[in-house]
């Protein structure tokens, strides 16, 4: 779904939930509402959750093979940073849509410092045809995880079904002193 659609999604359910508030206690909203009052709790997470998995997975690009490495990685990040919990209680106390997209964004950003070292992992070059031209052209970086090539200090995806040459570059650092 797209962003907007989830973003409004979001807010409808917290709007509801504010004005209820606002009228009602939460107490007298569990007990005397208690089946509307659920069913909109249910609401807010499952449109929290798509929304803020939106924000802080969007471009995030990892082929097929990578994910058994990739998705713990994230999850633990996920786990360990406590930010669901605040997610949680900018929706369900505060009703506060901007908190909650400013905590998804640090999510998104967090989720990505936690993937550096499984992109720097498979780092390479790719050596195009042009590459071995007349007028050959330095290779670029090609990191295969994300199947993108570096071009202009961003990460592009690289053209399906064209012929290349990758080459793995794998730096290992020695504990021991060369003799």
């Amino acid at each position: 779904m797209e962003t907007d659609v989830l973003r409004n999604a979001l807010m409808t359910h917290l709007n509801t939930l504010s004005r209820n508030l606002a009228i009602v206690s939460r107490e007298e909203l569990k007990t005397r509402y208690r089946k509307p009052y659920y069913a909109l709790v249910r609401d807010i997470s499952t449109s929290a959750s798509a929304y803020v998995k939106q924000i802080a997975l969007a471009g995030l690009r990892i082929r097929q093979e990578y994910l058994p490495e990739a998705v713990p990685v994230i999850n633990n990040a996920i786990q360990a940073s406590g930010l669901l919990m605040q997610i949680s209680a900018a929706a369900y106390q505060r009703q506060d849509i901007q908190e909650i997209e400013q905590l998804a964004l640090a999510l998104k950003k967090l989720i990505e410092d936690a993937l550096v070292p499984i992109y720097e992992k498979h780092m390479g070059l790719y050596l195009s045809d042009e590459c071995f031209g007349t007028s050959p052209q330095a290779p670029q970086l090609y990191n295969h995880v994300n199947g993108c090539v570096m071009q202009d200090g961003k990460w592009i995806p690289l053209d399906t079904g064209k012929k290349y040459s990758f080459f793995t570059l794998h730096l290992k650092e020695r504990s021991q002193p060369v003799a």
